[in-house]
């Protein structure tokens, strides 16, 4: 299977999608991230 432009297109669509998903969380929720971020490091 060749890696081809559209592929690249869709991969780049889905990690936008995902950074948005994670600031739309982590913007609506700075109480609860300053709580869980201590235990991921």
């Amino acid at each position: 299977m060749k890696y081809n432009w559209k592929d690249l297109l869709v991969d780049t669509a889905i990690v936008a999608i995902v950074r948005g998903v994670l600031a739309l969380i982590v913007g609506s929720f700075p109480v609860t991230f300053g709580i869980v971020l201590p235990f991921l490091k």
